[in-house]
């Protein structure tokens, strides 16, 4: 069963990174502006025969999404200063996505650093972490215990 009856907006989402000295443990990134699409899309292969006037296809292999995680900049914030320097070290890191209506997704990010965006007088300052997700990602559905304990 679904945990969602109706459309609900993107606030609320919760995104964590394993932590690497506590296998299983997900330390929450609670500053994280935005995550980027989460998924696979799949590419084509061309097989049309030489006689044929349209082309054809098949599937080919998916390429998970580049992502460009941000966030405000919180020195002090533990599971941020360790987010940062797994991102610094270009370390693969298992990540969960919590959405609002109920899906969690988690798949790996190879990282490839993390930058300062340039500071404007009258904004936030803000990090980008680059990478790439790697692999599929995994799909489950919170049980609604799980989501009335979050609410």
């Amino acid at each position: 069963m679904a945990a969602s009856t109706v459309a609900k907006i993107g606030a609320g989402t919760v995104m964590s990174f394993e932590d690497p000295d506590a296998a299983n443990t997900y330390l929450p990134l609670q500053e994280v502006l935005t995550i980027g699409a989460i998924g696979e899309q799949g590419e084509f292969v061309e097989t049309t025969p030489i006689a044929a006037t349209t082309r054809t296809y098949i599937p080919g292999l998916k390429t998970p999404p580049d992502k460009e995680i941000t966030g405000n900049d919180v020195p002090g914030d533990a599971n941020q200063e360790k987010f940062l320097a797994l991102a610094k070290a270009m370390a693969m890191v298992n990540m969960k996505v919590e959405l609002t209506t109920g899906r969690i997704a988690t798949f790996t990010l190879a990282m490839s650093g993390w930058q300062i965006n340039e500071p404007a007088g009258d904004g936030a300052v803000i990090w980008t972490v680059f990478g790439k997700q790697s692999g599929d990602v995994i799909w489950s559905i919170a049980s609604k215990t799980t989501m009335k304990k979050a609410a």
